[in-house]
């Protein structure tokens, strides 16, 4: 029987075979339409990367200029050594050659050379012959390469102003802050390689130039950052303290002339300094300001019209605020003119302004001086310091603001205020770069100065200058006077906080801020010795000499003509020692510093017991006076020895006196050694043992 095959069974059979074949052909048009198009330079990409290979041609990172043109940082050309490790044939043989030149382990190199990545640095930046004797072994698959490497022609010249680069990158400083400006931008060699990564001979290559950084030009002036850097190794010196720093602004245009701290760092060396060394005081470190903050006090009250300078004050010796008696320095000052309690330092007065103030006046003043914020320095790792809140605080908080107690602030913002008074009320924005320019020379970008705003007007700025000018020269301010120029300023003697809280015994922030000339000021200068551990142990003795030197060098450096060369200093040839038993240590610190004596304080307790000269006694202006505190509360009975170092026999016999000790003397002179040593612990009725003896013949 024959079988008949349907015609509509075959037509189904075939319409399901063009459906098939319809929808691979739909397929296969698609995915090559979406590899063609879609995917196509992402392909094309991938496949020039696996034939074509690129070194790394590093760009020269900017330059950093003094606003002089002196050169600060720059780069000079340095080889690095790189591996290929898909041209080298024999790992161990590569390994055992090139460990003794790069002095690396063999270990460690090996791993390098085994890695599956195209180009791996062995070692940045060697010296030249390092580089010329790995070049001599021609070793197949190892190559160098040309970089950068930074240099500071000036040594330690402006370290915390630089910062520093490590091998790719700005770690601190303008160096970390400007990375973006100073870095550019990576070149490329880029050849034709086969599968194993190796350059096919007589490939084409293509060189992608690199971009140069940028070059900065500093607001610093090199001859001003030499010569507040050679006071202060000078104050390391005089007064072993544990920082110190000066900045130097431009009041009228926010400019920073100089800054600098000490201790200091190499830049190029950085590593061989710990983190510490690093950070930059000036900006980073905040403290209660001493009487340096009076300035706001004194401006926001001249300026509301609380009091004027010839209104008058009388000083009971204390102020009461919030149930509490707060001390003046003295046993009190008795009638005065405001302008005489700036020159006094009376806290009392001080407090009596900040209270008729009000503390959501003062605090107004405070934070449009630039306190509680940034100044917005373009240095890395500024600190905002620390405020009372003005909700929570109470009316003793709001008193011992008044005189620069209870609040932290930085040396950056004491600067800059100090600059808004002399720049007639206007705050400035502190300026650090004047320039960036491309590496042809041309200008990129000029950075120009910004007023944050005016705290006061210039009526007040100019009559609390004339004030503040007038006070240098009397008291303790000789210690600034400079000859023939008429400067502003004020000094501070504050103490430290304690890690724990509380205060540190002894243990002093002393500071001095002031600009000039008085007529036109062009300068403003802040000075701050932390911790001094030598010599006298308050601001105007020991922060104002060095703002003295420093203003006056500069005054010469610009040619600034004397105004007036009957300003001279004129230090009395003998004075009376007053009276310090009963007071505080703070009272005899600023008790001290008005009338002109250096102070040292031996004992534990917070209340003068006794005093080396007596009260009465004629001495030289600006003797040392020695005060006992007493034992304190530590210790059952024990006392800490005093330093004897440089007393007369006389000397030495009446302090120990005071402590209950006994001396054994050897010799005539002063006092060379001791035992038991300053700071060991005694008991009264001890016996110590002193050598005296001429200076220089121990």
């Amino acid at each position: 029987m024959e079988t008949r095959v349907s015609y509509t069974l075959v037509r189904k059979r075939l319409l399901r075979s063009l459906a098939v074949f319809a929808f691979f052909m739909i397929y296969l048009i698609g995915r090559l339409a979406w590899v063609q198009f879609i995917q196509g330079d992402e392909l094309r990409n991938k496949a020039l990367a696996q034939w074509n290979r690129g070194l790394t041609v590093q760009p020269q990172r900017g330059s950093i200029y003094s606003r002089n043109g002196a050169l600060l940082a720059g780069s000079a050309t340095a080889e690095s050594i790189i591996a290929i490790p898909s041209e080298i044939d024999d790992v161990e043989e590569t390994v055992q050659a090139l460990a003794p030149i790069l002095g690396m382990k063999i270990d460690v190199l090996r791993e390098k050379l085994q890695k599956t990545q195209f180009e791996v640095f062995l070692k940045r930046k060697v010296d030249d012959d390092i580089a010329m004797a790995v070049k001599a072994l021609k070793l197949p698959g190892i190559r160098t390469t040309i970089e950068s490497k930074r240099f500071y022609p000036g040594g330690n010249l402006a370290s915390h102003v630089l910062g520093f680069a490590g091998v790719d990158e700005g770690l601190e400083g303008i160096e970390f802050y400007y990375e973006d400006e100073l870095k550019g931008q990576k070149g490329y060699v880029v050849y034709e390689a086969d599968a194993k990564g190796r350059e096919l001979p007589d490939a084409v290559q293509a060189y992608l130039p690199p971009v140069n950084g940028y070059h900065l030009v500093l607001t610093i002036d090199e001859v001003i950052q030499h010569i507040v850097e050679k006071e202060l190794d000078q104050a390391m010196i005089d007064f072993a303290p544990e920082y110190a720093g000066v900045i130097a602004v431009d009041p009228k245009t926010g400019e920073i002339l100089a800054l600098a701290a000490r201790p200091d760092f190499f830049p190029e060396k950085y590593a061989d300094y710990g983190n510490s060394t690093w950070r930059n005081p000036l900006i980073s470190n905040s403290f209660e300001p001493g009487s340096t903050f009076k300035l706001v006090t004194i401006s926001a009250a001249l300026e509301e019209d609380v009091v004027s300078l010839h209104d008058s004050y009388y000083c009971r010796g204390y102020f009461t605020a919030g149930g509490r008696n707060i001390k003046c320095w003295s046993a009190g000052h008795g009638s005065q003119t405001i302008k005489e309690v700036l020159w006094n330092s009376c806290n009392p007065g001080f407090m009596s302004m900040g209270t008729r103030l009000g503390k959501e006046k003062l605090f107004d003043y405070i934070r449009a001086f630039g306190y509680g914020s940034k100044t917005g320095v373009d240095l890395p790792g500024e600190n905002t310091g620390i405020l009372f809140n003005v909700d929570t605080m109470s009316n003793a908080d709001l008193a011992v603001t008044s005189f620069g107690q209870g609040n932290a602030v930085t040396p950056i913002q004491q600067a800059m205020a100090a600059a808004a008074i002399a720049n007639g009320g206007r705050l400035m924005h502190p300026m650090i770069v004047k320039e960036i320019r491309d590496e042809n020379g041309d200008l990129v970008k000029k950075l120009e100065p910004k007023v944050v705003r005016q705290v006061i007007t210039p009526e007040t700025a100019a009559e609390l200058t004339e004030a503040l000018a007038d006070g240098v020269e009397r008291g303790s301010g000789v210690y600034s006077m400079v000859e023939g120029y008429r400067v502003a300023g004020k000094t501070g003697t504050a103490e430290k906080i304690a890690p724990g809280g509380g205060y540190l015994n002894n243990i002093y922030i002393l500071s001095y801020v002031g600009f000039g000339p008085v007529e036109d000021p062009r300068i403003a200068i802040y000075v701050f010795v932390d911790g001094a551990t030598k010599g006298p142990n308050w601001g105007g003795q020991v922060a104002g000499p060095i703002f003295k030197r420093i203003m006056g060098q500069v005054m010469r450096y610009w040619n600034i003509a004397p105004k007036d060369k009957s300003l001279q200093p004129i230090l009395p040839e003998e004075i009376r020692v007053p009276n310090f038993v009963n007071l505080t240590r703070d009272q005899a610190m600023d008790k001290a510093d008005s009338e002109g004596f250096s102070l040292r304080i031996e004992g534990e307790g917070e209340l003068i017991v006794g005093q080396i000269p007596v009260a009465g006694a004629n001495v030289p202006f600006g003797t040392t006076i020695i005060v006992y505190t007493g034992p304190g509360s530590q210790g059952q009975g024990e006392i800490s020895m005093p330093r004897l170092e440089g007393l007369s026999l006389r000397e030495t016999s009446e302090l120990l006196g005071l402590f209950g000790l006994r001396l054994e003397a050897a010799g005539s002179g002063i006092a060379l050694s001791q035992n038991p040593p300053a700071g060991a612990r005694v008991k009264a009725g001890d016996v110590i043992q002193v050598d005296f003896g001429e200076p220089g013949n121990e």
